[in-house]
């Protein structure tokens, strides 16, 4: 999907990857990343051998002479399959904990882009107050000097005095506004809160946007990371009953014997070596049947989650889809009356320069502007936002910053 793509955005690009880069909490979700694929590396290997030595304290009296001391070496080796299942099994949750930290990174990209649209908001907001402010203060040496020559009231002067008192509180307080959001935005790059944040960008419609809800529900990283869950769990039910298998050892016995010096035999002294067999017996399948269960019972739960998860996508691909239809539909309206508010203003601005006439709507028509101009940011900011939601149930970011 393209929607408002990054690869016009440098700036939004490179906070995206400062985030990626910086951000402590993504980082504990690549390290339990690694943690599993270290486990992988220590599946489908037999199980460390067992050394065992003796030495007789009271040596053993046999016919050809005392035994002095016993050395043992065994190996035990699982079932057939048992190793290259619990490989696969870890190998599923390493792929799981690796979409899990995708997802992570996904969202992260998300809450950066949010962020960054609510201070291009409030930029926006600063830039259309100023130059309503500028406005304003152009009606007032006008309407002072239209008063002293007893023109018009002291009221039309009051009103544009505190018309523009207002509007100079007003870009105060959107300047404490963005001073917060600024710290916010710096909170998600680990970074300092007052760190500068540039925006050179306005707010800007692009109406292209490719997406399928189909591609969502099998791409999205928290599905994937599922779905790789579910294939471990399977694996974990296949495990347990490869535990209903026996263990097969083999060994070999070495048994030091001394030579007897009472007599002179054959196989005097002679040392013992003994190959060993060992089979374990799996008769207690108790355990084994509480595992299978257990592992039943956590597919139950994730595939809960897996369908849960895909309902969720789909509310949030139809908000979406309705966030962005609404907000076009906005701006054509306000485009239309912003028309016939200039249209209005022009009109009213020409009676005043005249004839002195209707200063108070002349005002009122003037900020009603103002609010229109508002409303049309706030709209596009509504489009735009709901484009980035996009990019996230697609996953398109991850792709544009690998």
């Amino acid at each position: 999907m393209m929607g408002m793509g990054l690869r016009a955005q440098t700036p939004l690009n490179e906070y995206l990857r400062i985030a990626a880069e910086q951000n402590p909490s993504l980082k504990a979700k690549y390290n339990q990343y690694l943690v599993a694929l270290e486990n992988v590396n220590q599946q489908g290997i037999l199980p460390d051998p067992n050394l065992s030595f003796g030495y007789f304290i009271s040596p053993v009296e046999t016919r050809v002479g005392a035994q002095q001391l016993r050395l043992s070496i065994s190996q035990m080796f699982p079932w057939m399959g048992t190793l290259k299942t619990k490989e696969q099994a870890a190998t599923m949750i390493a792929r799981a904990r690796f979409e899990e930290f995708e997802e992570a990174k996904n969202l992260l990209f998300l809450n950066v882009k949010t962020k960054w649209l609510t201070l291009l908001e409030i930029q926006e907001e600063i830039r259309i107050t100023n130059q309503n402010l500028s406005i304003l203060r152009s009606y007032e040496p006008i309407t002072k000097t239209k008063y002293e020559a007893s023109l018009v009231s002291l009221a039309d002067l009051v009103r544009v005095q505190i018309t523009v008192e207002q509007s100079e509180t007003k870009l105060e307080l959107l300047e404490l506004k963005k001073l917060n959001l600024v710290g916010d935005f710096n909170t998600l790059l680990n970074r300092e809160l007052n760190t500068e944040v540039p925006i050179n960008e306005s707010v800007e419609i692009n109406r292209q946007h490719m997406a399928s809800l189909d591609s969502v529900l099998v791409n999205q990283p928290g599905v994937k990371a599922i779905q790789a869950s579910l294939e471990a769990v399977d694996n974990e039910v296949i495990l347990a009953q490869l535990k209903r298998k026996p263990n097969i050892g083999i060994g070999l016995d070495y048994v030091m014997v001394n030579k007897r010096k009472d007599m002179v035999m054959a196989d005097n002294g002679k040392d013992v070596l003994m190959p060993m067999v060992t089979l374990s017996l799996p008769i207690f399948g108790k355990k084994n049947q509480s595992v299978i269960k257990e592992a039943e019972l956590k597919k139950e739960v994730i595939t809960g989650q897996y369908y849960g998860l895909q309902n969720q996508l789909r509310n949030i691909w139809n908000t979406t889809e309705f966030d962005m239809q609404s907000a076009l539909k906005e701006i054509e309206q306000v485009d239309s009356e912003m028309n016939k508010t200039q249209t209005l203003l022009s009109v009213l601005t020409s009676e005043y320069t005249n004839d002195n006439r209707n200063f108070e709507d002349l005002l009122a028509t003037q900020q009603k502007l103002l609010q229109l101009q508002l409303a049309k940011i706030k709209s596009k900011i509504k489009h735009r936002e709901a484009l980035y939601k996009r990019e996230y149930l697609t996953g398109s970011t991850l792709n544009q910053l690998k």
